[in-house]
């Protein structure tokens, strides 16, 4: 029997995470650009990082110049478009719809691997991404099959799929990641890569010097860059290896409900019945492709 107290890691990294979405949107309201928001909450994460990791990244020079162009393409994927394409939705869509949206992702994680590592879906999990896909429908569309039928979704919509869909890539390619190369090594090596891409877009597109930044901005970021980018990733890794990642896993439902709720009372968001709907869809589509299934491949074995 696990110990019960292992599951604090991955519910630690969902509340870090939800408060990532809803603060982000604060500060975007508050004047804040996007480019400069993800751009300089990696720079600190990457400050904050590297006295405690640079020696296994010297160690591992070799590997790292081995696997570079993956290396970039995790650190791109990642690092730069899911956190980068999240903040530039909020400023235009809800919290909400946001983290609604967000739930989708166990589901295109598994369409990806069948695209690219040819596994196999079950009839089931076919069923449930079939589901989950009509509940996305009915929260981009704010449940108006008008609106859906003509296709006046908003952007904001529209760059949280793209942000979750880079983040379903990066997911997949883990698969990949050098077996010789160290987690925090690798944790450290895309967060540099990552943030490095974005350099050139924030001198293009942020609207910020950080002379121009106010004591919450910088505080807003602190919390960024150490809860939402460091201790979530080592209180996720640390929850897998103590509870394991299926179990793990499941945790990421979590993050609407967490959302949902801080947003209610600091934005002032309502929710809507087509919320509810979108979210019942979503959640009955993952539960049919992932316990459903399980249980009756074990029924069958």
């Amino acid at each position: 029997m696990k110990n019960t107290n292992a599951y604090i890691f991955p519910l630690l990294s969902i509340v870090f995470w939800s408060g990532n979405y809803v603060l982000g949107r604060i500060t975007l309201n508050q004047g804040m650009d996007p480019y400069t928001m993800s751009f300089l909450r990696w720079l600190l994460a990457c400050a904050f990082l590297l006295p405690f990791t640079y020696k296994a990244i010297l160690r591992e020079r070799q590997i790292i110049k081995d696997r570079l162009p993956l290396l970039i393409l995790m650190g791109g994927l990642g690092v730069c478009n899911y956190n980068l394409f999240l903040y530039i939705a909020l400023t235009t869509t809800t919290v909400t719809n946001a983290v609604l949206l967000n739930s989708l992702m166990p589901i295109l994680i598994m369409l990806v691997a069948r695209i690219l590592l040819g596994s196999r879906t079950s009839p089931l999990q076919n069923l449930g991404i079939a589901i989950s896909t009509i509940g996305a429908a009915v929260i981009v569309s704010r449940g108006s099959i008008d609106t859906l039928l003509h296709l006046t979704i908003t952007h904001g919509d529209m760059w949280v799929i793209a942000a979750v869909s880079s983040w379903a890539l990066y997911s997949v390619l883990l698969s990949k990641r050098p077996k010789a190369m160290s987690l925090y090594a690798f944790f450290s090596v895309t967060a540099i890569i990552g943030t490095l891409i974005q350099a050139p877009i924030y001198l293009a597109f942020g609207a910020h010097s950080v002379a121009e930044l106010t004591a919450n901005n910088w505080l807003v970021l602190l919390y960024m860059a150490s809860f939402a980018s460091i201790a979530a990733f080592i209180c996720w890794n640390k929850g897998i290896e103590k509870i394991g990642p299926a179990s793990a896993g499941h945790f990421i439902h979590l993050m609407p409900i967490f959302s949902v709720a801080l947003s209610i009372p600091l934005l002032g968001e309502t929710l809507e019945t087509f919320h509810l709907l979108g979210v019942i869809f979503i959640l009955s589509g993952i539960l049919t492709a992932t316990v459903l299934n399980n249980r009756i491949q074990r029924i069958q074995n």
